[in-house]
């Protein structure tokens, strides 16, 4: 566990053509999915007590349905993209790094994702607190009275709770702790793909 908010070099792998077209599957499977539901015309024939015929995805109102379907999931993924590099940027990743990942330059990173990184000799309001999101669980990193140190409480997506049993000297510390639990926390049946977006 000490080592789990160590950043390896490299983070990441290219994916495999295989892990590439399975991914495409996956996300036409789900915008497939919100296509069907929403459609004015299947809706129509469900209303009615008819089987949606056969081809009807040939329609070209269905084809509209689905265009929005993905612009949904387009925009799903930049806010999961926003707050990822939020998070990555808080527990020390820099903007060159957020960008490679990004397939995008440092400078475009910063400006895509203003304040997410912060120069180490750059102040900061480190009395509001910072929001964590890692591997499906959230974390809130907050200053102790008096500007006594931090602390953390979160929640991983196991549903499993914890807080800080000591107070840390600095926000980014009381966040790596905080990452290291989230990290461990995952849903019970999920695969080393989403710890591994850390």
């Amino acid at each position: 566990m000490s080592d789990i908010m160590t950043l390896r070099d490299p983070a990441y792998r290219a994916p495999t053509d295989d892990e590439v077209l399975q991914l495409e599957d996956d996300v036409t499977h789900a915008a497939h999915a919100l296509a069907h539901a929403i459609s004015e015309r299947e809706t129509a024939y469900r209303a009615g007590g008819q089987e949606v015929p056969d081809g009807v995805a040939a329609s070209p109102d269905w084809q509209l349905t689905y265009l929005y379907a993905l612009h949904a999931v387009d925009g799903i993924v930049r806010r999961l993209a926003d707050r990822t590099a939020r998070t990555a940027g808080a527990i020390g990743v820099n903007y060159g790094q957020l960008g490679a990942a990004w397939g995008i330059t440092k400078q475009a990173a910063r400006l895509r994702w203003p304040g997410a990184v912060r120069k180490p000799t750059e102040p900061t309001d480190e009395t509001e607190p910072l929001q964590l999101h890692i591997a499906g669980g959230a974390a809130e990193i907050v200053q102790l009275p008096d500007a006594r140190g931090f602390t953390w409480a979160a929640t991983g997506a196991d549903g499993t709770t914890s807080q800080a049993e000591q107070s840390y000297a600095n926000r980014t510390e009381a966040a790596a702790h905080a990452g290291a639990f989230l990290a461990l926390h995952t849903e019970p049946d999920e695969d080393n793909y989403d710890q591994a977006q850390l």
